[in-house]
């Protein structure tokens, strides 16, 4: 079971320190990780939130099937709105990575675990635009399709985001 597509939920959780918070987050790093070459066999469609993938989602309700991982809901202090936080059930057992095997990769997860879950579906979706869609002006189509998620510097952190990764896109 460890190459099984809910042992790839465990590794991302695992590599962002055992707790990962946002269902939405988790999708973003996923999409993101298979970008940078982490291989996960989950396939992607565009949705509401950008870049996302059935088939992780499925994987998802597989660990916690598999009580791999729990689902706990919090609400955010600003609206009250409810958010998952996915939490490892390894109960400080040594983890083996499936296909996060490589230390550069599980250092991406925590680096983008910490980033803005905004900002991390804004830098998903301008790289699903361009390299996906083929849309070269991609800066326009994100602002269409995301509004005001991507005022107040948020596409520029996005965009620097990118850069970090080696993904930014090309210069509309």
């Amino acid at each position: 079971m460890a190459n099984e597509p809910e042992s790839r939920v465990v590794d991302i959780v695992m590599a962002a320190g055992g707790r990962l918070a946002s269902r939405v987050r988790l999708q973003k790093i996923a999409y993101l990780l298979d970008k940078l070459g982490a291989e996960s066999g989950f396939s992607y469609t565009y949705h509401h939130y950008g870049p996302y993938s059935r088939d992780l989602d499925s994987a998802i309700l597989d660990a916690e099937a598999f009580e791999k991982v729990t689902e706990n809901f919090e609400r955010r202090k600003s609206d009250g709105a409810r958010y998952s936080v996915f939490v490892s059930n390894s109960h400080g057992l040594e983890h083996r990575f499936s296909f996060l095997g490589d230390a550069g990769l599980r250092d991406r997860v925590r680096e983008l675990a910490s980033v803005n879950v905004t900002v991390l579906e804004l830098a998903a979706t301008a790289h699903w635009l361009l390299q996906e869609e083929g849309i070269k002006d991609w800066r326009v189509e994100i602002v269409r399709r995301k509004g005001t998620k991507t005022e107040g510097g948020r596409l520029e952190e996005a965009t620097k985001l990118l850069r970090r990764l080696g993904l930014e896109p090309a210069a509309a």
